[in-house]
């Protein structure tokens, strides 16, 4: 089920949400603190994604028009991008980019922690600027149902390093990321960290291309006396001249509550 009783980004600002990740330790800087240029990387990326869907096409970036951080961000925050188009011009569009952080599971709270606005130019496949539509595409119409008894916990578009030989997003890639947006859930309801025992069972349905917009939605289906079961369901967007979503991958794992000291706590999480 969704989770009714944490606090949510998407309540904080009414712009779209394009992104949402989990930095990890490689992504610190030597403070300790989430390194500056990640952040600037993924709002880069997230700004990119309504434009590429207003232009029809690639886009380029072209300025950073205003970029405020309001708080440093840490490994284990579940960071949400929010960004909108804010105006179109013949080739350039600009783009209002939010970030939130969702932070501490004992007591969590979201907090705003950084601004920007960026502007890109859309280009063709020979990468020339070229004019923007003047109508704005039409809604997307998924091509599949998309879950309603499940939060999206993770939003992430893969780069080429997570590419196999073969050309897809390597499975690998896909199974972490599912391990990962299955913990959030259970540790929104443990109220800690929280460890994986199993998985029990993973199902990957299409393959994923660098590009693709993949959305992760997770919800609890079971709670034991020291564990938690979450079912995962993974969407993705492709083409943004003809998006479609469909569905490539669905998941069950488990998640046993640990305390600071990486015991299994013993109270009932039910």
């Amino acid at each position: 089920m969704p989770s009714a009783h944490h606090p949510s980004s998407d309540a904080l600002t009414s712009k779209p949400l394009a992104l949402r990740v989990m930095p990890m330790p490689a992504d610190l800087n030597p403070s300790g603190d989430v390194f500056g240029g990640w952040i600037m990387a993924m709002v880069d990326v997230a700004g990119a994604l309504p434009a590429i869907r207003r232009a029809g096409s690639r886009v380029v970036t072209v300025a950073v028009n205003s970029f405020v951080f309001k708080q440093p961000v840490g490994v284990g925050d579940i960071v949400s991008f929010h960004a909108e188009v804010v105006s179109v011009g013949r080739s350039s569009i600009t783009v209002d980019v939010e970030v939130f952080a969702e932070r501490n599971p004992n007591e969590p709270e979201v907090v705003k922690v950084t601004e920007a606005r960026l502007t890109y130019v859309a280009v063709d496949e020979a990468g020339t600027k070229r004019l923007i539509p003047a109508e704005a595409p039409a809604a997307e119409a998924p091509a599949c149902a998309l879950p309603t008894d499940k939060d999206i916990v993770l939003q992430v578009m893969p780069m080429p390093p997570a590419l196999n030989p073969s050309g897809d997003v390597f499975g690998g890639w896909i199974m972490s990321m599912v391990d990962v947006a299955g913990a959030i859930p259970a540790m929104r309801h443990a109220k800690s960290r929280v460890a994986t025992v199993s998985v029990d069972s993973f199902d990957f349905k299409q393959p994923i291309a660098v590009g693709d917009i993949v959305s992760f939605y997770a919800g609890i289906v079971s709670v034991g006396h020291t564990c938690v079961t979450v079912d995962v369901e993974v969407f993705t967007r492709r083409n943004p001249v003809s998006p479609e979503t469909v569905k490539v991958t669905e998941a069950r794992l488990k998640f046993v509550a640990l305390d600071e000291f990486h015991a299994r706590q013993h109270h009932h999480l039910g």
